[in-house]
This record gives C-alpha cells, sequence and structure tokens, in this order.
C-alpha cells in the first residue's frame, strides 16, 4: 500500500529553543492531513522549553521526550526514532516552520521513487523571500553546501524546476523526509558531536545502502536559522572544522584526509602569526582526531564505500 501523510512520525529536537519552539509545534499541528504523532524531544534545555511543549499536551499527537542531559542533534535524533511509532520520519528543527505541502509532496515523492530513502525538500528563509536550501551536496574536501544559499527565491524559480526531483548527497536537517522501512541500519547516527554532519552522514548511509536522496521542490518549508549557533564566528568555524575532519576519518578516502589535513595545518601556521588562537584550534583537532580514531575506524567497517578503488599507476610509461 502506499504510504500516507498519516504514516509519518514528525520530530523536533529542541534545546533552548523557547523563543522560536510553540512556531515549529503549531506549524505541524495545523498540517492537513496530519501526521501521526509529532514527537517533541528537549534535549536538556535551560530555558522556559519544557513549559511551552507542556502548552501542547491535551493533544494526543503530541508525544513529549525529556532528556536530562544534551545529547546533541544526532544523539537526540536517535532517541526520538528509537520511539517513534511510524513506518516514516520527518524532522523539523525547533526554528522551521512547516508549511502545507511539506508532508504531501514528500510523502507522494516516496511512492513514485521506490529508489528514494530520503526527500529533501525547499527550504526558505527570511518568511520565504530566500532559498536556504534546494537539496545540499557535498564537496571533494567534505563541505557541505546548501544549493542556493542566500538566493532570491522568486528568480530562481527555473532553476529548481530543473533540479525537481534529481538526486543529491543529502538533505538539509531541517525538513528532511526519511523512509523507515529498509533504512533502520542507518540508525543510531554516531553522537559523539553535538551538532554539525548528522544530516550529513544520513545522506552518506543511505547511499551505501544503494538509496538515492530526492530534491522535491514542491515539498517547503520556512527555517528561521541561528539561535543554536555559537556566537563566536571562531567558535563555530572551530566547530564545524571539527566535525568535516571527523567525518572524512570515518567516510572518505584516506588520502583526502591526509591532503586536507595538511592544508588546514598549513594555514593555521601561517595565520597564527596574526592570530595564535589557530594554532590552539589545530591542536585541538588534532587531540579530538586522535581520542576519536576507534570510534571512527569502526564506523568505516560498518559503512565501507561502494565505489572500486582507484589506484595510481607509477608505471605508465610500460
Amino acid at each position: 500500500m502506499p504510504y500516507r501523510v498519516e504514516d509519518v512520525s514528525v520530530i523536533i529536537v529542541n534545546f533552548n529553543g523557547g523563543a522560536v519552539l510553540a512556531r515549529a509545534i503549531e506549524s505541524v499541528l495545523r498540517l492537513t492531513p496530519s501526521p501521526g504523532e509529532l514527537i517533541v524531544l528537549d534535549n536538556g534545555s535551560t530555558d522556559d522549553s519544557l513549559a511551552i511543549i507542556q502548552r501542547y499536551l491535551s493533544d494526543a499527537r503530541v508525544r513529549p521526550i525529556v532528556s536530562h542531559e544534551n545529547l546533541g542533534v544526532a544523539g537526540g535524533r536517535n532517541l526520538a526514532v528509537s520511539q517513534a511509532l511510524h513506518p516514516l520520519l520527518g524532522f523539523l528543527d525547533a526554528d522551521g516552520e512547516a508549511l502545507p505541502e511539506w508532508l504531501v509532496e514528500a510523502v507522494a515523492a516516496l511512492n513514485r521513487y521506490p529508489d528514494a530513502g530520503a526527500v529533501a525538500p525547499l527550504v526558505l528563509m527570511e518568511g520565504g523571500q530566500r532559498i536556504n536550501g534546494a537539496g545540499s551536496v557535498l564537496d571533494a574536501a567534505g563541505h557541505g553546501h546548501d544549493r542556493l544559499w542566500g538566493e532570491d527565491a522568486a528568480t530562481q524559480r527555473e532553476q529548481l524546476q530543473a533540479w525537481a526531483e534529481l538526486p543529491v548527497d543529502y538533505a538539509m536537517g531541517c525538513g528532511l523526509v526519511l523512509r523507515g522501512e529498509g533504512g533502520e541500519a542507518i540508525w543510531p547516527l554516531d553522537d559523539t558531536l553535538l551538532k554539525w554532519h548528522d544530516d550529513t552522514e544520513i545522506g552518506i548511509r543511505l547511499a551505501r545502502l544503494g538509496f538515492v536522496t530526492r530534491f522535491i521542490p514542491a515539498s517547503r518549508l520556512l527555517h528561521w536559522p541561528g539561535h543554536s549557533n555559537p556566537i563566536n564566528p571562531l567558535a563555530r568555524h572551530a566547530q564545524a572544522e571539527q566535525a568535516r575532519f571527523y567525518l572524512l576519518l570515518k567516510y572518505y578516502p584516506r588520502h583526502v584526509l591526509g591532503w586536507s589535513l595538511a592544508h588546514y595545518l598549513l594555514h593555521a601556521a601561517s595565520g597564527s602569526r596574526r592570530d595564535p588562537s589557530r594554532l590552539d584550534e589545530a591542536r585541538a583537532l588534532l587531540g579530538f582526531l586522535w581520542r576519536h580514531r576507534h570510534r571512527a575506524r569502526t564506523i568505516r567497517k560498518q559503512w565501507p564505500s561502494r565505489r572500486p578503488r582507484r589506484f595510481l599507476r607509477l608505471d605508465s610509461g610500460r
């Protein structure tokens, strides 16, 4: 039987999102048809998030889960998914806002494409005026890119239509709709880090199971990003780079990690004349990778690349 919107467990993982959480919850509860349930997982918040969640407990669709410690984004997703009741999973950030077509179009796409393990919706920001992401791609050095980020939505209609229903590397975590059946093996996600690259890991694991992630621009939602990011841009950069190199360590060929690390360390050394903290960041990165090397090795064995190995021929003259 084809999937229905009622077969979706929507999951919101929240940490100190009291300023935005009510909008996210109410947007899901307004959806018609309604998803099967809305799981709101509070990740050890210290603001008024729990009081906000309690306001919606009279609605039988709302299932609260409370963690007394911050499990991080991946850890929160793991806990919520382990208790989800339905075969499809829809993820909305606490600073997201579901639009009426989000789940309807995503579920229809999963029915059309048996090879689709996930749907990447069109994620809009600034009230729908600008694009936050039109599907996401990974480059050769492990950088994730949300396509058309910051572009005017009205002027990109032709490009969005050209990309419609084509595969991308992964779906942004805010708005991701995931096929549960057949993709169970991707869980649990690696919860080493508090945030960054959990959505990328989902895309990589789905691909290695033989699924694709399809960009469906008719499935849309709003995102009001930034409430949980570090205020200090240097701290944000350090966190993002730590997550990127950890992703390389887990899933990329060894030579990619080596060249990327050499490039990063060279820039850290040259930039340390102006900013000595660059060397501290580099030392922290190396220490992190060393401490978690065994876990990364285990994940590499569990999730080997599906691509054939390529060997550099040194005897090409013969």
